[in-house]
């Protein structure tokens, strides 16, 4: 069989595009990031931090890439106080724009400690539940634990 090199010119560029159409599907097929934070400090200097490398990663990987957990116990749990928190306007903003994406734990336990009432909580947050025991549960379950 003779090739010719028309014949070659056109089979590369039917091969760089079949490459590039291979590499957008596999960019829009990326698997789903299970990632937990860990907030148990009341300094905003640490939540900011948290709360830009939650938006890093929904900005780098997309919100329908990603599924963060924030789970708050101890004094953590201030973050999610109307009457102590700096940065509610920041997580209700990422809660609104991200969706299911990022969900919020607040431990049931440290407020039973600290004494205080649901009602004094935020309303978006998703879930109370004990905060040491969801970070073990979702790390079983694959979650990659970070703590800023």
């Amino acid at each position: 069989m003779k090739v010719t090199l028309g014949a070659l010119v056109l089979f590369a560029l039917w091969l760089g595009a079949a490459d590039g159409a291979v590499a957008q599907n596999a960019r829009e097929d990326r698997s789903v990031h299970t990632i937990v934070f860990q907030m148990s400090e009341d300094d905003p200097k640490l939540w900011s931090l948290m709360l830009n490398n939650i938006d890093n990663l929904v900005a780098a990987l997309g919100k329908n890439h990603v599924d963060i957990k924030v789970v708050a116990y101890g004094p953590g749990i201030n973050m999610f106080r109307k009457d102590k928190s700096n940065v509610l306007a920041r997580l209700e903003s990422l809660k609104t724009f991200a969706g299911k994406s990022v969900e919020y734990t607040v431990c049931s336990n440290t407020l039973k400690a600290m004494k205080v009432d649901r009602q004094d909580i935020v309303e978006f947050v998703d879930d109370l539940y004990p905060g040491i025991v969801r970070i073990i549960e979702l790390q079983e379950k694959g979650y990659v634990y970070l703590r800023p």
